[in-house]
């Protein structure tokens, strides 16, 4: 009877063309859930039973879609820099708190999750991860897992390709390729950031398409909306956004805090003037200090110089205001030989260094008009006083995303003055300062978000001699 009627119906209700025993019910065959005859898979009470069992009790998801298919036992490792290729994870899964990208990391509400050997773990934060040159967002902090999870819907669902082999897995998406090692019954990648073994393949160092976020943050916390990318993308090179079905992807945050701390200011008042024909006609300039902290090389003070038809503004530090003399010849030979023509005219506020007899002998020597505006009429420097407000907006904002010391507002200054030499403005022409100079249009796509993690190759040279 067995051989005769084991197939029963197919699990779809098909008719397998089997005969039927004597005294079965017409239409009925073998249920291959519980093995008994009389009726089909379909129908069967004690599948619909445990089914409903099985429903109510928890499994590797948790009430928030969480899973994976790997038990603990096969995480314990004890280099954190192991990551597991998982297809069968929702969540990428990390149990490092060192791994997490800096200011990236928040606390969460617990999340319960049972594995597949039925112990439980909670998960406990979540923030960003950086895998070579892969992004992941939104990745749980586990403790107690023992090890890394990659999910494989997650990457997909990011716009990368995941491959397998039997001897490596690769995930690809334009130009650069991550490779992972078949060891045992799992692929690994290692995260060459956290470990002194690198086993990932870059096939490039292209900037990739990133999101709204990550460029509002590479540009100094700069305004970024769909309508200032368009404006942004003809006059820019290298200027990369990720979109998915069309629309330009937006990230995690939909407020940026940072800004909200960074870019609280006192709305000064403005007005409209001659305009300036020729490149270094006017120059402004102002000194701003001293500051709270100094720098890491002891600097209290800024200069900065700003080109009035360009809008390109030049930063040096100072440790103290008498050397301002010296910051201006210095930017003086630099500017003129750039591009091609002298400084007419210098409008300052006549305070500080500029007031010197030193300064004004030089200024009169070299043939520019000293512009100096009234005493406590601060707007009528108001160029000055702008691009000093624009420097130091964008480096509050860096600083406080990033995460580092005060002491190095010495590099983030200079740093927004590079990001504001590359971006065209309305006010200039709808080009860019750089643009004025040398009539090329300049590319960003080398830039970072500030306070990135960077590694140095050292020359075989020097490696050889330590």
């Amino acid at each position: 009877m067995a051989s005769t009627f084991g197939l029963g119906r197919s699990d779809s209700g098909g008719n397998t063309g089997l005969a039927k025993p004597a005294g079965m019910p017409k239409g009925k065959g073998r249920c291959f859930y519980c093995q008994k005859d009389g009726h089909w898979k379909r129908d069967c009470h004690k599948r619909k039973a445990d089914e409903a069992k099985e429903a109510s009790e928890p499994t590797t998801r948790d009430h928030r879609g969480l899973a994976f298919t790997v038990t603990d036992r096969t995480l314990e490792v004890t280099d954190h820099g192991h990551w597991i290729v998982d297809s069968g994870a929702s969540q990428h899964l990390c149990s490092s708190h060192k791994a997490f990208t800096k200011g990236t990391y928040q606390q969460i509400i617990t999340r319960g999750i049972e594995i597949a050997d039925r112990s439980k773990i909670e998960a406990v934060g979540m923030g960003e991860v950086v895998i070579g040159q892969l992004r992941l967002s939104n990745v749980l902090f586990v403790p107690q897992l023992g090890g890394n999870l990659l999910s494989v819907a997650r990457i997909i669902d990011s716009g990368y390709k995941v491959a397998f082999a039997s001897e490596r897995c690769t995930i690809s998406q334009q130009g650069i390729c991550l490779k992972g090692d078949h060891e045992g019954n799992l692929y690994y990648i290692q995260n060459w950031q956290h470990s002194e073994t690198a086993h990932i393949g870059l096939a490039t160092n292209k900037s990739l398409p990133e999101t709204l976020e990550t460029w509002h943050r590479r540009l100094g916390h700069r305004t970024l909306d769909e309508a200032t990318v368009g404006y942004l993308l003809p006059r820019v090179s290298d200027f990369t956004i990720k979109r998915k079905e069309g629309n330009i992807v937006r990230g995690d945050r939909q407020i940026c805090t940072t800004c909200a701390t960074g870019r609280q200011h006192k709305e000064g008042s403005t007005g409209t003037g001659e305009k300036t024909a020729q490149i270094l006609q006017v120059v402004h300039s102002d000194i701003c200090g001293p500051m709270q902290v100094s720098t890491i090389t002891g600097e209290k003070y800024f200069i900065t110089l700003f080109d009035e038809k360009s809008g390109r503004i030049a930063v040096t530090l100072l440790q103290r205001k008498d050397l301002v003399l010296e910051a201006f010849q210095a930017y003086q030979a630099r500017a003129e030989n750039q591009a091609g023509r002298r400084i007419k005219a210098l409008r300052t506020d006549g305070g500080g260094g500029y007031a010197s007899q030193h300064f004004q002998r030089y200024l009169k020597s070299s043939g520019i008009v000293h512009r100096v505006s009234p005493p406590y009429t601060p707007s009528q420097n108001g160029l000055a006083e702008r691009a000093n407000r624009t420097l130091m907006e964008g480096a509050r904002c860096m600083i406080e995303d990033s995460k580092l010391n005060k002491e190095f507002w010495g590099y983030a200054g200079p740093t927004a003055a590079h990001i504001h030499n590359r971006l065209p403005s309305r006010s200039h022409e709808d080009r860019s300062p750089l643009q004025h100079w040398t009539a090329t249009v300049p590319s960003i796509g080398h830039l970072r978000v500030f306070g990135s993690v960077t590694y140095t190759l050292v020359p075989a040279q020097k490696s050889e001699q330590a």
